[in-house]
């Protein structure tokens, strides 16, 4: 039915729908807005019979038939009434619904092509919309307890917050009584775990490419003031047009989580010092954990071995643990690793600064990378000398100085909650 009221408002989705009866068919006018979804026979929605309060946790099932989408089931009054509309329009709605709230019953929706990967945390599997052909990616998760329930879900929650073409897309999440079931992009092509045990060389050009990708999300993600903490070959997608993806956000926190939500984790070989020596909660790590990790990656790529290679998974962590490596190797794409890899998250550069590098490199082969490096950690102490702290501020100071003081042998051990799958 065509709509005559005039909509102002981009926004704001506004179509018809309509309730079956036994005599005649009810019109309504329905209306979403960033909130609510709102239903009237009156197109200025003057008097609306039925709201529905829109939020993480508000949960919506459809009506497919014939692999259409035909219309959708709302709670009112204890009863579960029926709305029927154009498809083309509830493609939309349920677009516009994807990130903001749960859908029930997948399997009308998407149908198994094959596995891709499993683990502890469930499984990822290729299906296709029935409705679209478009293939997608399902990362089914247990909902085993309340503490699997809440990681669950802070996952979730990041990928909704985020939009950037270098991380990995959400488009709807479904839920069943075990399981959430999360729909993002299917990414045709593979990790740079598989391009690295696939290839012997890669052109430097080739690397500053992919790491200005990947610094490109970091720098996103941390300006939205969140952590990945597990950024690996593996959770780096590469498709086949060339473009980089950061996936699985399963250890992503927002910053000032970080000791409350798997303070020790990450993976072994990939993961920053200040992380791994986390004696208790209250030791200080930030958005600089993902630029070691990711300084571990270009290493991997530059030379396809571990940065901190040794015989067994134990001596790996050690290693790591207290940060013992050396890099024999010349080059500026070893100069450029090392000012990633410092053990004083106060040397290290943020993950703007390494982007900024990155690109200054592709524009200008003869760059000196020591230099702008000392010129850029000259400029970072000028800027934090003239900075008065607030006490909050201070206290994290604080406790960030007698981190980096406390002597590494000093420091308990910690194993059993770093993920060792993939």
């Amino acid at each position: 039915m065509q709509i005559n009221c005039q909509q102002t408002d981009k926004q704001i989705l506004l179509f018809t729908v309509f309730r079956k009866h036994f005599f005649r068919d009810q019109s309504y006018y329905l209306k979403l807005s960033k909130k609510q979804i709102l239903m009237s026979q009156e197109c200025q929605f003057v008097r609306t019979k039925y709201i529905l309060d829109l939020s993480s946790e508000t949960q919506f099932e459809w009506i497919v038939r014939n692999q259409q989408l035909v219309g959708f089931l709302l709670s009112y009054q204890n009863k579960m009434k029926e709305f029927y509309g154009d498809s083309h329009n509830l493609t939309e709605l349920k677009q516009r619904l994807g990130k903001q709230i749960l859908f029930k019953s997948l399997t009308i929706h998407y149908k198994l092509v094959r596995y891709l990967d499993s683990g502890a945390f469930g499984q990822i599997s290729l299906q296709q919309n029935y409705i679209t052909g478009q293939h997608i990616a399902i990362k089914t998760l247990i909902n085993t307890n309340k503490s699997a329930q809440y990681l669950i879900e802070n996952e979730i929650k990041i990928l909704r917050a985020l939009d950037h073409p270098n991380i990995l897309s959400i488009q709807e999440v479904f839920l069943t009584n075990l399981t959430y079931s999360i729909i993002t992009d299917y990414i045709e092509g593979k990790n740079l775990k598989k391009l690295i045990s696939e290839n012997s060389e890669l052109q430097e050009l080739t690397i500053l490419q992919l790491a200005q990708q990947l610094f490109e999300g970091l720098s996103y993600l941390h300006k939205m003031g969140i952590i990945h903490r597990d950024i690996k070959p593996a959770n780096l997608m590469l498709s086949k047009n060339g473009i980089l993806k950061i996936i699985d956000f399963g250890l992503s926190c927002y910053i000032g989580n970080q000791s409350k939500e798997n303070p020790k984790c990450g993976t072994p070989g990939f993961c920053a010092p200040e992380i791994l020596q986390n004696i208790d909660n209250n030791v200080a790590y930030d958005y600089k954990v993902d630029v070691f990790s990711a300084g571990c990656v270009l290493y991997k790529l530059l030379t396809f071995k571990g940065l901190f290679d040794a015989s067994t998974s134990v001596e790996v962590l050690k290693k790591n643990k207290n940060c013992l490596f050396i890099i024999k190797e010349q080059g500026r794409l070893f100069d450029l690793v090392k000012t990633m890899l410092k053990q004083n998250p106060l040397e290290r550069l943020s993950s703007e600064q390494a982007l900024q590098l990155i690109k200054s490199m592709i524009e200008d082969d003869t760059l000196d990378v020591n230099i702008w490096y000392r010129h850029q950690l000259n400029s970072n102490q000028s800027t934090q000398s003239n900075i008065i702290l607030t006490p909050k501020q201070s206290a994290h100071s604080k406790s960030l100085q007698k981190f980096q003081s406390t002597p590494n042998y000093s420091r308990s051990f910690f194993t059993s909650s770093l993920k060792t799958y993939r």
